[in-house]
């Protein structure tokens, strides 16, 4: 099992923040594992959704599903990602510090098959992706 807790602060209101994040169409523009998603549950985005998800992990394409897990606004968003052999369940609280918003991550994934047996190189690599993937988001979040 890997846990990794990260956290960035953006110089953005926690609204704005929120609204970018939790908008499963904006996930490709930061998260790096993300290559699409496609909505297959009818009606508004909210705990429950579902998206079928195209993503790419370690060079290798990865199809699966997507649900929103929690969707509190402006405060709490979670997804959990099962693609392949690979279940993952990232959730974002969100927090306004000064003039700028505390985004806290929590991923935790759970691997199997041949991502089982490298688990450890697999965790340094989530580590990575996640620590880029925030910054990415700071960017995008902070240029407008």
């Amino acid at each position: 099992m890997i846990n990794l807790d990260f956290s960035a602060l953006i110089d953005r209101p926690q609204k704005d923040v929120f609204a970018f994040v939790a908008n499963p169409n904006n996930m490709s523009k930061w998260n790096s594992a993300v290559v699409g998603l496609e909505q297959i549950t009818p009606g508004a985005v909210g705990t429950g959704t579902k998206f079928k998800s195209i993503g790419e992990m370690m060079g290798r394409r990865i199809e699966g599903e997507m649900q929103i897990t929690a969707y509190e606004p402006d405060a709490k968003c979670g997804f959990q990602i099962n693609a392949g052999p690979m279940q993952v369940n990232i959730t974002l609280s969100f927090k306004t510090v000064g003039t700028g918003t505390k985004i806290n991550l929590n991923a935790q994934g759970n691997p199997g098959g041949l991502f089982k047996l490298a688990e450890g190189v697999l965790a340094g690599r989530v580590k990575s992706m996640m620590e880029e993937n925030l910054a990415r988001l700071k960017t995008v979040l902070e240029k407008g």
